[in-house]
């Protein structure tokens, strides 16, 4: 796909942003202001209008709705360019309905571009939690592979409703054969999802120690793998084993083994990222993946998606800060990146292509240039 920079942004009712019509640079967009006052709202705004969602956990629209708003409904009013050509985008959603305009005439599925979130506190919780590497990838990889992010949909789905069975045996009196017919769906679903996974995580290898090196100048060994018992088995094997499993599932009432608890895996020089490196080591690495994500994105796609980063700053020594900057300087993508740290705002405005927001309880009190 080719994504398009967002030139014009305004808002009604989203969280505590003010209407004010923010014009973005294609280069850096620095959003500057203290604590509380809606710089990561705003990012939240970007990534609604391209992915179709929120970055935030469990959020909806009532989450997403101006406490103080009169009319229940928020509108996302936008322009995007694509080299020159510029498209008007609107989204208008409610509690019961959703709409969204491509230069004023109906789009369901299209979007002018995809963004990519950075939180580098997102790094405690992928280096800890196996439940949140698997939403990342998940996610991650779905943007760049629409079957992928399909057949994961229908595997859930499938393994929702064999797990239903399970709790329900004693109800059922033809649950074995119930069994065998959702087994051969999840094992064909299992089947494409292991081998996109595994391409994933090889496609994410060429990237990851390269951008490493790029951003803070160090030279280190990332590797990332996944960890999965289904890896090189077809579906037909997949199957043999969920007929072997059925009668542990049976007594345990859920599906134990399963692409959905699949882990991964991160190396640091040939070391467990997850027991061996250092806070300081695991963001720097966490950092480099999301950067490496990036860089097959643009690779895939030939065209760099929004990038929108919150706070890095303070989740990074100065140096290593700096460091940051001067990458994304020399990146042709568009970034917003919010930062309440004075010296970090000024490093931003010495680029050559960059554009400082103040915003001030929800409201762009000035910009410059």
């Amino acid at each position: 796909m080719n994504c398009g920079k967002v030139q014009k942004l305004q808002v009604q009712n989203f969280r505590n942003l003010n209407d004010n019509v923010f014009e973005f640079i294609k280069g850096i967009n620095c959003i500057f202001g203290q604590n509380g006052n809606g710089k990561t709202n705003l990012l939240e705004a970007v990534y609604f209008l391209t992915n179709k969602k929120s970055f935030r956990k469990n959020t909806s629209f009532p989450q997403m709705m101006d406490i103080e708003g009169v009319k229940p409904e928020i509108i996302l009013q936008s322009v995007f360019d694509f080299d020159g050509d510029l498209i008007s985008y609107t989204v208008r959603t409610s509690d019961k309905l959703e709409e969204r305009f491509w230069n004023s005439k109906p789009e369901k599925s299209k979007t002018p571009s995809l963004s990519v979130f950075v939180n580098p506190f997102d790094s405690y919780s992928f280096h800890t939690s196996s439940t949140f590497r698997r939403q990342w990838m998940d996610s991650h990889l779905g943007q760049l592979d629409l079957e992928y992010k399909q057949v994961l949909n229908r595997f859930q789905k499938a393994i929702k409703f064999r797990n239903s069975i399970l709790s329900a045996t004693r109800y059922i009196k033809d649950y074995p054969a119930q069994l065998k017919a959702i087994d051969l769906q999840v094992s064909e679903y299992s089947e494409v999802i292991t081998k996109k996974r595994a391409d994933f995580m090889q496609n994410l290898n060429n990237f990851i120690s390269p951008t490493f090196k790029a951003i803070f100048a160090e030279e280190h060994q990332l590797h990332l793998e996944l960890d999965s018992m289904f890896l090189h088995w077809n579906a037909a094997k997949i199957y043999d084993f969920y007929r072997s499993q059925e009668r542990i599932d049976v007594e345990a009432q859920v599906t134990q083994v399963g692409v959905h608890r699949d882990d991964y895996l991160f190396s640091f020089d040939g070391l467990n990222s997850f027991e061996f490196c250092s806070l300081g080591q695991q963001k720097m690495s966490f950092l480099s993946l999301i950067f490496g994500f990036i860089e097959l994105f643009q690779f895939k796609f030939n065209s760099y998606p929004i990038v929108l980063i919150d706070d890095v700053s303070g989740e990074l020594d100065g140096q290593r800060w700096k460091n940051l900057v001067q990458y994304l300087e020399q990146k042709s993508f568009q970034v917003l990146i919010t930062t309440a740290n004075e010296n970090f705002k000024k490093e931003l405005e010495n680029l050559k292509f960059s554009r400082t927001f103040f915003l001030e309880h929800g409201t762009l009190s000035s910009n410059q240039g």
